[in-house]
């Protein structure tokens, strides 16, 4: 005998579910589909303050993120290297949140490097355009004391220029001269965990903080941001694909059609992205998150018409 409807609708078969997730989620991803988006003021800011940075100007630059948020941090994470590379900006690369956290910078900018060869524009070279910091331990202490001391902090750290052997970085043109983190225009923070609450407590009034943080932290940095503790944000993959955007479009710049994309009262005009990359792991991604949230509404309105179909029957 046939079972009910009803009950078919609310027993669907668990591999059935997760094969229809896997190609929901799969197929998108081999398929450019241009997703219509609105930046968000916070990401618009923190695009806005990378662009007027100085060129050939030097930041400090924290990444603690690792495989487990690569969906959305690795992106944002790429997009503001690309954006610093475009301006010849030197970063000083340091991590305090895993151990993993420096390889995964390492090898995200070695990828953006293949692609600059590619494209025809310059690799950026370890040592005379970024130094890495390394990892350390104790995120908070670590925090507290480049606030205080920066050359404390960082005392003993060597890293490898091509071709020779162990360097102190202080000897690198990225922090030659450099005293304090006042010595830098900005503190950009890339994070999947707390470390951005230790910059804001530590750093906040030293110089001028930017973070990228996962989803789920954007409420909370929200508050930094209203507060004016930090300059500006990009907000999990929705922040990722607003930085892709920007890089696209600029701000105040109108296309072929004398259409502008991005409008902001804030600002004038903030020019486009200048180099060949800006589209990235945002615009593959973003679609796919819209496929499964859809799904996802779908199954729960299946699932409640099943539901609502037993009720009635039973009353029957």
């Amino acid at each position: 005998m046939a079972k009910p409807l009803s009950e078919r609708l609310t027993s669907m078969p668990k591999h059935w579910l997760y094969g229809i997730l896997l190609v929901v989620t799969t197929v998108p991803l081999f398929a450019t589909i241009p997703v219509p988006n609105e930046p968000v003021e916070p990401t618009i800011d923190l695009y806005a303050s990378l662009m007027k940075l100085p060129d050939n100007s030097r930041v400090l630059f924290a990444s603690d993120w690792t495989g487990s948020t690569r969906g959305e941090s690795m992106g944002q994470f790429d997009s503001i290297v690309k954006i610093l590379m475009s301006k010849n900006i030197k970063f000083a690369l340091f991590s305090t949140a895993d151990p993993q956290a420096p390889q995964a910078a390492r090898d995200a900018i070695e990828t953006i490097n293949q692609e600059r060869k590619k494209t025809g524009e310059r690799p950026y070279e370890r040592w005379a355009d970024w130094v890495n910091v390394g990892y350390f331990p104790n995120s908070e202490a670590a925090i507290n004391g480049i606030a205080n001391d920066l050359r404390a902090a960082f005392t003993g750290r060597k890293d490898f220029p091509p071709g020779q052997g162990q360097r102190d970085i202080f000897q690198s043109p990225v922090l030659e001269g450099a005293k304090s983190v006042k010595d830098f225009p900005m503190l950009i923070t890339v994070t999947a965990s707390k470390t951005s609450n230790f910059t804001v407590e530590r750093v906040s009034g030293k110089t001028p903080l930017a973070f990228a943080v996962t989803g789920v932290m954007s409420p909370e940095t929200q508050v930094y941001y209203q507060a004016k503790q930090i300059i500006g944000f990009a907000g999990g993959l929705k922040g990722e694909y607003d930085l892709e955007t920007l890089m696209m479009n600029g701000v105040n710049v109108p296309g072929p059609d004398g259409k502008i994309v991005v409008k902001s009262d804030k600002y004038d005009v903030i020019p486009k992205f200048p180099g060949k990359l800006s589209a990235g792991k945002g615009a593959t991604y973003y679609p796919t998150l819209h496929f499964a949230i859809a799904l996802m509404i779908i199954m729960v309105v299946i699932g409640n018409v099943g539901m609502i179909m037993a009720k009635r029957g039973e009353k029957k």
